[in-house]
């Protein structure tokens, strides 16, 4: 064939897989914005933003799941990888034709409300499954499958809408040092600590909202090896810097204001082991949103522990270490002498830290001297000493310190009901009045002068 010739036929061959290159990405464009289409929110949709170059849309979430667990979407999935701000993730076909198996190993899990640095765990594999035929619209479509992040395992369950999903997961009851061995470097004390005991928890979400519900469970948590029994003898230095003589005595705040305390910041302070499980359920019983639940649940052992060790750092790693010595303080140290040294060295407001430092501060005599109103109106500061000191100069908050005057035992409810009416005509300590007094202006300085 002569030159020209083989032009013309290659020509004519370039031409033609032109053509059908053209073609086929037409059809793959029509094919990938007939998908978007259809995979598009809709009003009332529970959206998420994607983009596509310059080009952004806003996609169903419910949607983007129904298809990603369709037995053609799990074919297309399967064997794919894919690095995220977690890790490299693979998603494989589970045993089902309609399951998917989605496994990061290792996982990096950067959140504040975690810990402070990232957790590093070794595997983390979530199943995905229908348990009803797919429907891109009108019912609720059912999900499950189970959660495994090292040695811990948990079953969900989903209720997916076009708005939203209602998520259950079962954490199930597992060694407290595996659950606690998650935190890694987070939870420096799990390396040295001797932990028994078992732990579980049911969690309920509501997405896109987060807002949760935790019941945990908490059997035989048995703590050792951090080192609290020093505290027997030792004098620790409260946070203002000033340590407390009240610390060596046997009882130096007198029988009012312990009682106050307990009633006001950990009634059952007695009946627990360092924690109050009944508590932390009763904390998260109600829907809240991360990272905080809406009451407090936290008895004075962890409160000391807060004090003395783990600082207030607002993450769950910080949660898990006061938990462990609290619970180790109240074997090793016993009841008496935790509430002494919560009383010695916890803040008052005001730069006062210690009941002594804080009784002789606002009323001027011991705290062993405190008559019993003096004593609730200063159990009333430890929620938030600032804050409520500042509440104070504008008015007492009444209903807050009849609620402690009714909790001190042993006390008979006679003395209880007389306490609650003395608070009703009691008057904060003269040096309030001081916070309340407006600053002097540079015209008043003049004047004076």
């Amino acid at each position: 064939m002569k030159p020209a010739g083989i032009r013309r036929l290659v020509g004519s061959a370039l031409i033609v897989f032109a053509s059908f290159a053209g073609f086929a990405l037409v059809a793959i464009a029509l094919l990938a914005g007939t998908a978007l289409f259809a995979l598009r929110a809709r009003p009332g949709d529970w959206p998420v933003r994607a983009a596509f170059g310059p080009i952004g849309i806003d996609l169903s979430v419910p949607a983007l799941v129904r298809v990603a667990t369709h037995p053609l979407g799990i074919r297309l999935l399967s064997g794919r990888s894919i690095a995220t701000r977690f890790g490299r993730v693979h998603t494989i076909a589970g045993p089902t034709p309609t399951s998917l198996v989605v496994r990061c190993a290792p996982c990096l899990i950067d959140s504040k409300t975690l810990a402070a640095e990232p957790i590093r765990l070794a595997r983390v594999e979530l199943s995905i499954e229908h348990g009803e035929p797919n429907e891109l619209h009108g019912e609720p479509n059912e999900l499950h499958g189970e959660l495994r992040v090292d040695r811990v395992h948990a079953t969900w369950h989903a209720r997916l809408a076009a708005s939203s999903a209602d998520l259950d997961l079962k954490i199930a009851d597992t060694p407290a040092a595996d659950l606690v061995a998650l935190f890694g470097h987070a939870v420096p004390e799990a390396a040295r600590a001797r932990i028994e005991g078992r732990a579980g928890a049911t969690l309920r979400i509501a997405l896109p909202s987060y807002r949760y519900t935790i019941e945990p469970r908490l059997e035989g948590l048995s703590v050792e090896g951090l080192g609290t029994e020093a505290l027997l003898a030792a004098t620790p230095t409260p946070a203002c810097g000033r340590a407390s003589r009240a610390t060596r005595s046997a009882t130096p705040f007198g029988a009012w204001l312990p009682r106050a305390v307990v009633a006001a910041e950990d009634q059952r302070f007695y009946e627990h082991a360092g924690y109050d499980i009944a508590e932390m359920a009763a904390a998260w019983s109600g829907e809240s949103t991360p990272p905080q639940p809406r009451r407090g649940a936290s008895t004075l052992s962890q409160q000391l522990a807060k004090l003395l060790y783990t600082g207030d750092a607002r993450t769950a790693a910080r949660k898990v270490r006061e938990l462990l010595y609290a619970a180790e303080l109240d074997r090793t140290l016993g009841k008496a002498r935790v509430l002494q040294l919560y009383l010695a060295v916890a803040p008052w407001g005001d730069g006062q830290c210690g009941a002594e430092a804080a009784a002789l501060h606002y009323f001027g005599t011991h705290a062993a001297a405190l008559d019993a109103s003096q004593a609730v109106w200063l159990a009333s500061l430890l929620r938030n000493p600032e804050a409520e000191l500042e509440r104070s100069t504008v008015g007492l908050d009444t209903a807050r310190l009849e609620s402690i005057a009714d909790g001190p035992r042993p006390v008979s409810r006679p003395r209880r009901e007389a306490l609650q009416q003395d608070l009703r005509e009691w008057s904060p300590p003269p040096v309030l009045q001081v916070r309340r007094a407006p600053p002097v202006g540079i015209d008043a300085l003049v004047i004076a002068r």
